[in-house]
């Protein structure tokens, strides 16, 4: 039974692929499984994985495509530890990531979120020291001190948890019951906010602990429509949820933004059915209050 469990999901995409995995297995905490859930079934994909002879390393290819909301679902059910953390394959983390954000769950059942700030790096892989600093202002992680936030919702308003490669949770304290094909590419947005709409100790660590790479064909490249529907799937559950009543003026400004987008995206695609859709929502959220 590993401590940690870390999902790598990965689709016909190999050429930062290794990098990633070698960022894992140089890890100074090394008692984890590494589960890389191949959602294109690419023979280099399994080549890869098994180039590193370390049986921690789990190569998981679907028999047929489930995309990215439920491939993720798909690794975590499959992880043998209730600590679970993700890093996406086009991405790296420096040495002692685990040992920072992992401890901290393993040693206190009352943790269920652990996360640390990350550099921005570019295709090459060099960091970007201004667009990282940038970076950190944008998602209000430089407001932040170390050790336990003092209000965990308030986290969703800037979505400052970069679940996707510099967070470690627990599983079971995710609500699964709403989570579906809906959330999409915001199938990290959608766990952060179950987590901290329950009463457990989120800690932050203030360091650069992952590198988050920026390049064309990669998740920052542009807001994409499935990612963007995810996303105002998540914000739509949050508006609903009472325990954040005290963001829900900023929630609503944001996935009213979000709806106004997706207009935009369907009408560029004359999808004029899912326009109307996206556009009956604007008007209902109009009617909304902000209490």
């Amino acid at each position: 039974m590993p401590a940690v469990s870390i999902v790598t999901t990965t689709y016909n995409r190999t050429q930062y692929l290794k990098e990633a995995i070698r960022s894992v297995v140089s890890q100074t905490f090394g008692d984890f499984e590494l589960l890389v859930c191949d959602d294109g079934g690419l023979d280099e994909t399994r080549h890869l994985c098994d180039s590193f002879h370390d049986d921690r390393i789990v190569h998981v290819a679907n028999p047929k495509r489930l995309g990215i909301a439920m491939n993720t679902y798909a690794g975590i059910m499959r992880a043998r530890s209730d600590v679970v953390t993700f890093l996406n394959d086009d991405d790296r983390w420096t040495r002692d990531f685990l040992a920072q954000c992992a401890l901290p769950l393993l040693d206190n059942p009352d943790i269920v979120l652990a996360f640390s700030d990350h550099w921005l790096i570019d295709s090459a892989g060099t960091r970007l020291f201004g667009a990282t600093d940038a970076n950190t202002r944008e998602y209000g992680r430089d407001a932040l001190t170390a050790g336990e936030v003092a209000c965990p919702v308030r986290l969703m308003a800037r979505l400052s948890i970069p679940m996707a490669m510099a967070a470690v949770f627990r599983r079971s304290k995710v609500g699964w019951d709403s989570y579906s094909e809906k959330v999409e590419g915001a199938y990290d947005s959608y766990i952060a906010y179950s987590l901290l709409r329950n009463e457990g100790k989120v800690i932050y660590i203030p360091r650069r602990l992952t590198e988050y790479r920026t390049h064309r064909g990669g998740a920052s490249a542009e807001f994409h429509r499935c990612t963007t529907e995810g996303l105002a799937y998540v914000y739509g559950e949050i508006l609903k949820d009472q325990a954040f009543r005290c963001i829900a003026g900023e929630i609503r400004q944001k996935y009213i933004g979000l709806e106004k987008h997706l207009v935009k995206l369907c009408l560029a695609e004359h999808d004029f059915r899912s326009t109307m859709t996206h556009c009956a929502r604007l008007i209902y959220s109009g009617l909304l209050s902000d209490s």
